[in-house]
């Protein structure tokens, strides 16, 4: 574990975020081959010894499109950012990959239920269908379903689960998006400081963003009440918003603060942490 956690912070470049379009950038993730040992090691949360998150209020970009892998995540991960984001005048468009369930009478439900959530929070958005804990990393009608979101929509912020959540369907997402970003007609479609934002849903993110979400805690309790027939044995409520407020952490202030964290890179660098992500990962993994 220690060498891979040397393997994996070497080459850590913390940057003026005055001064570049990234926050840091890891270079070295070759190690990070075995994600039980991974998610162990970020769990431990030393590297907050080492990084200072940056509080921003929202993405800098005016376009925002989120990738959930299931219906809840997007809101569960960056409901609170959107919210501020909307506010504040961005553009929000969400793209469900899955339906959110194996049953498709219960799928259909969580469908409406999501698009309700869209309605109340007055964002666009669409589904790629894909099989829950089922996506595919080379469905190529899935792939071009989601570059064409891409191409249509021209987002210069993209936001998506952590590459190394545990959760099956939270990293292959990833894969999906590093396929699409890959092409040649997206690459030149995009605006060139396009950022993507990992989110958290269950495993820690290296945090180099916060953000107070505070001023929207209460509507994103309500967006969440909204769906009432995702899967899992919690109060899905009492969960993500325990994690908001754990996430306190990473703001020195004394108020009782809601935050949602995120790990923030560029486009391009995204491309090469997943392309030796997933080229050093076992197969049984993901």
């Amino acid at each position: 574990m220690i060498r891979l956690l040397k393997r994996g912070i070497r080459g850590l470049l913390i940057r003026n975020p005055t001064k570049a379009n990234y926050k840091f950038i890891m270079k070295d993730w070759h190690g990070l081959f075995d994600l039980s040992l991974a998610s162990s090691v970020l769990e431990t949360k030393r590297f907050s010894q080492n990084l200072q998150s940056i509080e921003l209020e929202t993405p800098a970009g005016e376009r925002i499109l989120v990738l959930a892998p299931h219906p809840d995540d997007d809101v569960f991960g960056a409901g609170g950012m959107l919210l501020k984001s909307l506010r504040r005048g961005r553009k929000v468009h969400i793209v469900y990959v899955t339906n959110g369930s194996q049953v498709e009478s219960l799928g259909q439900k969580i469908r409406r239920e999501a698009e309700d959530v869209c309605r109340a929070m007055g964002v666009s958005c669409c589904f790629l269908n894909c099989a829950v804990r089922g996506i595919a990393k080379s469905d190529e009608a899935v792939n071009e379903k989601l570059a064409q979101q891409i191409l249509t929509y021209k987002p210069d912020t993209l936001v998506t689960t952590f590459v190394l959540d545990d959760h099956d369907d939270h990293r292959r997402v990833n894969h999906l998006l590093m396929k699409a970003l890959s092409r040649d007609d997206v690459k030149v479609a995009l605006p060139k400081k396009t950022e993507v934002w990992w989110m958290q849903i269950y495993s820690t993110v290296l945090p180099n963003v916060v953000v107070d979400i505070s001023e929207v805690e209460q509507e994103k309790r309500h967006l969440i009440g909204l769906w009432r027939s995702v899967s899992g044995q919690r109060d899905w409520e009492h969960y993500v918003m325990g994690l908001n407020a754990f996430n306190c952490r990473f703001i020195p202030r004394r108020e009782k603060i809601y935050a949602e964290v995120f790990f923030v890179i560029p486009v391009a660098e995204f491309r090469l942490l997943c392309e030796a992500y997933f080229s050093n990962t076992n197969n049984g993994e993901i």
